[in-house]
């Protein structure tokens, strides 16, 4: 059996399976980061709405890459591996796992229209046809947004463009952005008033049940991480090593199934959103 081409692998690691249920889960679970310090003083009084403006005007790099070390804890399991993430904005990234000793255990990506998975231990292959869709209730935010660009936004831990103006405020030196959809649902931001990127997000749905949550320690790029998904009941502590370019080809970002795999529907959240 072929294992899909790398757009980047510097390292090898050991089989260890990975819970097929939750692939992309597991990916997006390791990249929304928090970042390095900058030396620019904290402010105690900022305005939100410029910070606000200041980040969606942030300009964007074309592709970075970066390995990691991670812990996944769910039900019965807690996993130690490593990777490699490829970020190409505004909306397709590529996360590679693998085990400590080995060749790689899993495989997602997203190009801005699908969403795909390999689990390699079970040769399974997984396809969602609206990433946007997908992505989106997979994070909370709904089907409103650009859940891909959404998911690419939180991997480089920089703010993500809400479909309406969100009501800002401020505690400190951090600006709030709280995007409150008709139902009752809600998906919210902390904005460092240094960098003037992400240091908090959390969805919850029309009941107050919190979907996501995630914690940035705010800088140039993510360094270290812990996120939740509660509804998967599953969590990750991460560390990213040092970040750089990346020249990627769009088929780095559109996964082939392998020969012989099990072509499975993608559902990560049966219900909500």
């Amino acid at each position: 059996m072929t294992t899909p081409s790398a757009a980047v692998t510097t390292r090898q690691g050991a089989q260890h399976p990975v819970p097929p249920a939750w692939p992309v889960a597991a990916a997006i679970l390791l990249f929304l980061g928090s970042c390095k310090p900058v030396e620019a003083p904290r402010l105690d009084v900022i305005d939100p709405a410029a910070l606000y403006a200041r980040a969606l005007a942030e300009p964007r790099p074309s592709s970075m890459y970066a390995n990691f070390d991670a812990v996944i804890a769910a039900p019965g399991q807690r996993l130690a591996l490593n990777g490699t993430l490829v970020v190409s904005p505004p909306d397709r990234f590529r996360v590679e796992l693998r085990g400590p000793i080995g060749p790689v255990q899993l495989v997602v990506t997203c190009d801005g229209k699908d969403v795909r998975a390999w689990v390699a231990p079970k040769n399974s292959f997984y396809q969602a046809d609206n990433a946007d869709a997908t992505l989106g209730k997979l994070l909370g935010a709904g089907q409103e947004v650009h859940g891909a660009a959404v998911a690419t936004s939180l991997l480089m831990g920089r703010v993500p463009t809400l479909p309406v103006s969100p009501e800002l405020g401020a505690a400190g030196p951090v600006a709030t952005a709280r995007w409150a959809r008709a139902d009752g649902a809600s998906f919210s931001l902390g904005i460092d008033g240094r960098t003037a990127h992400l240091i908090d997000a959390r969805a919850t749905d029309e009941k107050g049940v919190v979907l996501f949550s995630g914690a940035w320690v705010p800088g140039e790029w993510p360094r270290a991480l812990n996120v939740v998904l509660p509804t998967l009941e599953a969590s990750a502590d991460v560390s990213f090593g040092k970040w750089a370019p990346a020249t990627p080809t769009d088929a780095a970002f559109r996964l082939t199934a392998p020969t012989g795999s099990l072509l499975v529907p993608l559902v990560l959240v049966p219900t909500g959103g």
